[in-house]
């Protein structure tokens, strides 16, 4: 096979088609990923046609289009909530810092992927009913991408009621030693964090409940306590 337009290197996928049977199908599949492992670096526009000369046996050239590299001049999340921004960034940051990150490559599938990690992130903190819409980007002629990230965050819920059940006596230390308090914005790690330290604190096995109260944006939260 004949590849031009692009270095040998980055076309790996089609090297291993010589000296195999011409099958049509399998070509178009491996065209398809040797253009999208070319889109991973940057090449958003890289394109593969594939000509076929046939002699004593079946010549292929692979006409390679790359078109400009792209790198991420700005990610802006649309939104005015008081998620922490530079939380937002290292969810979406990929690859050790060369991908959708500021500078990088831009690889829209793994930047989607990275959101919804990001929505999971917002629910944790007490965003339930956070959306994350589908990016936006716009490109210039110079290589560079902006991709606008809209987020609508919704109301961020707070801990309503805190009890615990099943520890008798215990149950006020319980409450005591997981440290939430009612009317605190509700965040998962530090309810994951309480438990371990009523657990440790008095030594009995805990699991907490919790329950986003009807009509408010509350979440409550119960502690069941085994006994000794």
């Amino acid at each position: 096979m004949i590849i031009e337009g692009a270095p040998r290197s980055a076309l790996a996928p089609l090297a291993v088609l010589e000296g195999t049977l011409d099958d049509r199908p399998r070509l178009a599949r491996i065209a398809k990923v040797a253009a999208e492992g070319l889109r991973a670096r940057g090449y958003l526009r890289a394109e593969i046609s594939i000509a076929r000369d046939a002699s004593c046996g079946i010549d292929l050239v692979a006409e390679v289009t790359l078109g400009p590299k792209f790198k991420i001049h700005n990610i802006v999340f649309e939104t005015d909530d008081a998620f922490p921004a530079a939380t937002r960034l290292a969810l979406i940051e990929d690859a050790l810092g060369t991908v959708n990150t500021l500078g990088g490559i831009y690889v829209e599938d793994r930047f989607v992927r990275a959101l919804r990690e990001l929505r999971k992130r917002y629910a944790d903190a007490g965003w339930l009913d956070a959306t994350i819409a589908t990016p936006r980007t716009t490109f210039d002629e110079a290589g560079l991408v902006t991709v606008t990230v809209p987020i609508a965050a919704g109301p961020r819920f707070k801990i309503g009621t805190v009890r615990a059940v099943g520890g008798g006596k215990a149950n006020r230390a319980v409450i005591a030693a997981l440290g939430l308090r009612e009317g605190e914005y509700y965040d998962k790690t530090s309810v994951r964090a309480g438990i371990a330290r009523a657990r440790k604190q008095l030594d009995r096995w805990i699991q907490v409940r919790v329950e986003v109260a009807e009509d408010r944006t509350e979440i409550d939260v119960e502690a069941i306590v085994e006994g000794k």
